[in-house]
């Protein structure tokens, strides 16, 4: 599995007052850092701020690191469909609650599809939950759908609108 590339950045280093403490924690956090996230992730180190900013340097280093990263795709965020939740609805029958709080939930998720297509009976993931199959997928309108007609400048005048 290809993870997305991870930089970290540490700040606030001016607090430590001896420099062999400096490199000891140093050396600690970034072997953490790399053991946590993966072998070779980049740290970068902010040595304290300077009148209210961060060396200019340390600064252009890390700009310097970043205009330069290749962005890969994620190959596998592309080729699955998810859902960007935005509201959960619980559609069990409340008497069948009141009955048993246990009783198997019946429940509508509305968001945003992203990646692939989604198709009835897919099994989906809910993170910390399990894996359960889908009866149903619906389409619904956008509630914030743009306008039908747009406002264009046009480039006799500046403030001549046209639709």
């Amino acid at each position: 599995m290809v993870f997305p590339k991870v930089m970290g950045v540490l700040t606030h280093l001016d607090k430590f007052k001896e420099g062999k403490k400096l490199r000891n924690t140093k050396k600690r956090l970034k072997s953490r850092f790399q053991e946590e996230i993966y072998p070779g992730a980049k740290l970068f180190y902010f040595s304290g701020m300077i009148h209210g900013r961060y060396p200019k340097n340390e600064v252009l280093n890390l700009a310097r690191f970043i205009s330069v990263m290749k962005f890969r795709p994620l190959v596998w965020r592309n080729t699955h469909p998810y859902v960007l939740v935005d509201r959960i609805e619980d559609l069990t029958d409340p008497q069948k609650k009141k009955e048993n709080a246990a009783v198997d939930r019946k429940v509508a998720f509305f968001g945003y599809l992203r990646g692939t297509y989604l198709k009835p009976n897919m099994k989906v993931h809910i993170p910390g939950v399990n894996d359960f199959y889908m009866k149903s997928v619906s389409l619904l309108s956008d509630p914030c759908p743009l306008p039908d007609t747009c406002l264009l400048y046009t480039s006799d005048a500046a403030d001549d609108l046209t639709r």
